[in-house]
């Protein structure tokens, strides 16, 4: 923490601090390839030590970040594909991200090697920021503060693989970019692997936005509030069950003895403070899912994401969905016919929408999902739902074919 800083939305910001000297590191400016110590000033020091001179406008102003501290998940970028300021063809970026085998998100999670869905997210959308970035997305408008919101996006996981100790090379896309009115819509691809083999790959669409456009978001219902299923008039004859995540007693919390990956992660990966859980409820009739987490500017992903522009990242969004998962399934000991019983994210593809933020400044996050099907066979439960994420009554997050697995550890 840099306790001699202002707050930034009650936020205290990190204190910038260089990357580790290394013998032969390149530090030179705008140059391959971009070492952690460029990163490291493109996260939270100066931008224009990592992108050059033409990046100074922002001295004494916010300029584009990429996340740092637990959520910056690139180390290196070793390629480069495209002219600065051409958005009339496709540019790229190859990015590298050492896995450490003893990553806080392995360690916080239920089992030591399930890297949590978020965490594959970060580590498949911030190349797209920093390629973002280097093109001078926002050089175009140097008048402007802009700051750099996901919009969409769709991931693919093809294979699951142990990514501890691992390198996995993200190849980048920058495919096109739409300027209007001041405000930058950019679409990407991206492609990870591991030792040449592709494990995760997908899309995504990011925008520029100034300030008064991100406060008067309207979010995914043009602005008409929204409120949990089961308190619509036609749904409160449902018995509804509530579960405090904060009673430390909670059995979800504590793996039994012969069963230690049967749990909630908690830690840094609880999201939610309350649970409640409607049986034979939402749009399916399988079961309705809803969670509240109290907003504090004193939590831990604010000063992450991003220095001097707190806002919580979507992919925690997506987690806490997952979260509400896991609660229904050891709620209902879904894993029973499982001797070692841990969880997973399966092969499958997710599809995220995001129009709208979540600041320290708001008072409360509420998460539903809508279980839709439950496949039960002989090495896996699957458990499909489409999920939803509000802030203060507005629906800003909707996620489509969110998918959670038990299988045998």
């Amino acid at each position: 923490p840099d306790h001699q800083a202002e707050k930034i939305k009650g936020v205290m910001p990190i204190k910038h601090v260089p990357a580790p000297w290394l013998a032969g590191q390149n530090r030179t400016p705008d140059t391959l390839p971009f070492t952690p110590w460029h990163l490291f000033e493109f996260a939270t020091g100066d931008i224009s030590q990592c992108f050059g001179r033409e990046f100074e406008i922002y001295q004494a102003r916010i300029p584009p970040r990429t996340p740092c501290g637990d959520l910056q998940l690139v180390t290196q970028v070793v390629a480069i594909e495209g002219k600065r300021l051409d958005f009339k063809k496709p540019a790229s970026c190859t990015a590298h991200y050492y896995v450490p085998e003893d990553a806080w998100y392995f360690n916080a999670n239920s089992h030591d090697t399930w890297m949590p869905y978020a965490i594959l997210m970060e580590i498949a959308l911030q190349p797209n920021g920093f390629i973002s970035a280097y093109m001078g997305t926002t050089l175009t408008y140097p008048e402007k503060s802009l700051f750099f919101r996901n919009l969409d996006g769709s991931g693919q996981l093809i294979k699951q693989l142990d990514l501890r100790g691992k390198t996995i090379v993200n190849q980048s896309v920058l495919l096109t970019t739409a300027m209007a009115g001041g405000a930058i819509i950019q679409k990407f691809s991206f492609e990870l692997s591991v030792d040449d083999v592709c494990f995760y790959r997908g899309e995504a669409a990011f925008g520029y936005f100034n300030q008064a456009s991100l406060t008067h978001q309207l979010g995914i219902d043009n602005g008409q509030p929204s409120q949990a299923w089961f308190l619509k008039p036609e749904n409160q004859r449902h018995q509804v069950e509530t579960f405090s995540l904060t009673d430390k007693r909670l059995a979800w919390l504590h793996a039994p003895n012969d069963k230690p990956y049967y749990k909630l992660s908690g830690g840094k990966l609880n999201f939610l403070d309350k649970v409640s859980v409607v049986e034979s409820g939402g749009q399916a009739g399988l079961a309705y899912l809803y969670g509240e987490r109290t907003i504090d500017a004193s939590d831990w992903f604010f000063r992450y994401h991003f220095h001097q522009d707190p806002v919580m990242p979507g992919s925690l969004g997506v987690e806490a969905m997952i979260e509400l998962l896991q609660c229904y399934a050891l709620k209902n000991d879904l894993g029973a016919s499982f001797v070692n019983p841990r969880f997973i994210a399966p092969l499958t593809q997710v599809d995220w929408k995001y129009r709208g933020q979540i600041t320290p400044e708001n008072k409360q996050m509420s998460v539903d999902v809508h279980i839709t099907d439950i496949i039960q066979q002989d090495q896996e439960v699957r458990i499909i739902a489409q999920g939803n994420l509000s802030k203060d009554g507005l629906r800003i997050y909707q996620v489509k074919d969110l998918v959670l697995s038990i299988i045998e550890a």
